[in-house]
């Protein structure tokens, strides 16, 4: 999962607000306050909602950069290889206490939307930061504009909305500290080699009679 590392990063280096002061032929100087400073990921940690097959590959990649990983999934099995952590759904809010970054990449069902309401970004580490490469309304998309605006929440990558294309009248477009990616998390230039592949896997599975399918949601 690409992307959502490449969030991560741009949100730490705060590459969205370097791209702001560029269109405005602005040069920022240096920051006085160590806290509103660009980021390092070392030694953050990084909570994970919904570790599946992308949960677990952006869980590889960011501990190549030496982040601690927090996995959040239905049942808490330890999945040491994974992640340093696994906690059961039921124990988000202690998660997201402690996370520095919170990623979603869980499927939307009947129990994953909604997730984030205002109780859970109320729940976030102060200065956390929030990346949605799952689905729209997995966020409870007002509670998450008013932790925006209010600075609960530092700042926010959405790749993914109740509504798309995002309508021009949504308050994200003018906030300073999202970053909106056009749903646009698995569209890279081997997208439909990619989607063949997993489809001739899968029927081959089928084939040999098993159950189980490549990114089957259960």
């Amino acid at each position: 999962m690409t992307i959502a590392i490449a969030l991560i990063l741009a949100l730490t280096r705060q590459l969205h607000l370097a791209r702001d002061n560029q269109q405005a032929r602005r040069w920022r100087g240096m920051i006085g306050d160590c806290a509103l400073r660009e980021q390092e990921l070392g030694g953050k940690t990084l909570a994970i909602v919904g570790l599946g097959r992308i949960g677990m590959r952006l869980a590889a990649l960011a501990r190549a950069f030496d982040m601690r990983v927090i996995g959040v999934r239905r049942t808490a099995r330890p999945e040491p290889a994974i992640a340093d952590e696994v906690v059961a759904a039921a124990d988000l809010s202690q998660a997201l206490a402690r996370a520095d970054v919170v990623a979603l990449t869980c499927p939307l069902t009947p129990e994953t939307e909604g997730l984030i309401d205002a109780a859970a970004l109320a729940a976030l580490k102060p200065g956390a930061l929030l990346i949605n490469v799952a689905r729209g309304r997995v966020v409870d998309e007002k509670a998450l504009i008013a932790a925006l605006a209010g600075g609960s929440v530092r700042a926010a990558a959405l790749d993914c909305f109740p509504e798309e294309p995002l309508p021009r009248w949504s308050p994200f477009w003018a906030l300073p500290n999202v970053l909106i990616t056009p749903h646009a998390a698995g569209e890279t230039g081997r997208y439909e080699e990619n989607v063949v592949d997993i489809l001739v896997d899968n029927i081959e599975r089928l084939l040999r009679g098993e159950s189980e399918l490549r990114n089957q949601v259960v």
